[in-house]
């Protein structure tokens, strides 16, 4: 599959999933969208216990280390928890910025059916501090509580001119819709290890998922994994600078053994514009795997309004650029192709080779 079909298969499930609003504890719905794509494609998927879905497609030798690519279903959101007289009453769900919890803010409620409901914040439940609010919403119209609501942004919205992908949700259904583009690549490329997707939940309000994924081994001893995410812009991690090769978190520095897929990969390929940064703006998937023993790096993109909090204080659709996008897709596909090779760069090989003859001379030198 050439990099213009991924870039085009990749804004067909980027806008898909965009189309669905989600928060923590309510991923169900972009779940079954990643589910029927799967099946579409071909491709096995498990639902462990706790709701993550792990799309597998099989390697050719089974002694081989595979790659699994991690993203999140969820994004920053509230939740609905019950009527009451003065209103609905509810809680913020994930990181959301402050001005997100003012009175006035625009938000929609998500039906269990997916039917959406315009409503607004009032402002704090009672004196009670913390994320606690009430919402103005027909409450004739919501049905069974609780629910989640998300901020009244757009879905998706694709400017050709400035190249930017807007969005309410970029963190991080840029990632799912990376990784189900390269699932879809893989199916068409054998490897010797396997190509794993991992899509977990809960994952803003603390890792959740991951960190039980992780813990139950529910991927493979000694597979390498790259966590695909967006992440909020940095000096050397700028928008349309390319994709941004994640050394780290605010957690945790990764490791080498799984980077090497993604420098070969960018080897290989040729002409790819990559940044390389060690993202310390939060702590992503990746630590979580990291801290379990797994090789671990990560791919970000860089991501403006990042939890839609805008430069100017207001509330903003997130956004991501076109470039750094599926230019990201490219290079996971490439790290895919490698799966269950081992991989080393020509630097990588470079340091690991025994330096004989300056070591000779440092022998040799000694006074």
């Amino acid at each position: 599959m050439d990099r213009d079909q991924l870039s085009a298969i990749g804004m067909t499930y980027l806008s898909g999933l965009g189309a669905i609003p989600a928060t923590s504890y309510y991923e169900k719905p972009v779940a079954d969208y990643i589910l029927a794509q799967c099946a579409d494609m071909g491709v096995e998927t498990k639902v462990d216990r706790y709701g993550n879905i792990l799309a597998i497609r099989p390697g050719q030798d089974d002694s081989a280390d595979g790659i699994a690519f991690v993203a999140h279903m969820d994004h920053p959101g509230y939740e609905a928890t019950s009527a009451e007289d003065d209103g609905v009453h509810g809680n913020g769900l994930g990181g959301l910025p402050p001005q997100a919890y003012e009175s006035g803010v625009a938000v929609t409620f998500v039906k269990q059916d997916g039917e959406r409901i315009p409503g607004v914040i009032m402002g704090r439940a009672g004196a009670r501090e913390g994320n606690n609010l009430i919402f103005e919403v027909s409450q004739d119209r919501i049905g069974p509580l609780p629910c989640a609501v998300v901020l009244d942004l757009p879905d998706f919205d694709y400017d050709e001119q400035s190249q930017l992908i807007r969005m309410r949700a970029a963190d991080d259904l840029a990632g799912c819709a990376s990784i189900l583009a390269v699932l879809r690549s893989a199916v068409e490329e054998p490897t010797p290890g396997a190509v794993y997707g991992l899509f977990t939940r809960a994952e803003e309000v603390g890792l959740v998922g991951a960190r039980l994924a992780a813990a139950d081994g529910l991927l493979p001893e000694g597979t390498a994994v790259v966590s695909v995410e967006t992440s909020s812009v940095l000096p050397g991690a700028e928008i349309g600078g390319g994709p941004v090769v994640r050394t780290g978190d605010a957690m945790t520095t990764f490791g080498f053994e799984a980077e090497e897929y993604l420098a070969a990969a960018t080897a290989s390929i040729g002409k790819l514009a990559v940044q390389r940064q060690l993202m310390k703006a939060g702590t992503c998937e990746g630590t979580a795997f990291a801290r379990n023993g797994y090789p671990t790096t990560g791919l970000a993109y860089p991501l403006g309004a990042w939890h839609n909090n805008g430069s100017d204080g207001t509330i903003r659709a997130e956004f991501i650029h076109h470039g750094d996008f599926t230019t990201g897709i490219a290079l996971l596909a490439g790290a895919a192709a490698l799966a269950g090779t081992n991989p080393s760069s020509a630097a990588g090989a470079r340091i690991a080779a025994r330096p004989e003859a300056e070591e000779r001379r440092l022998l040799d030198s000694i006074g």
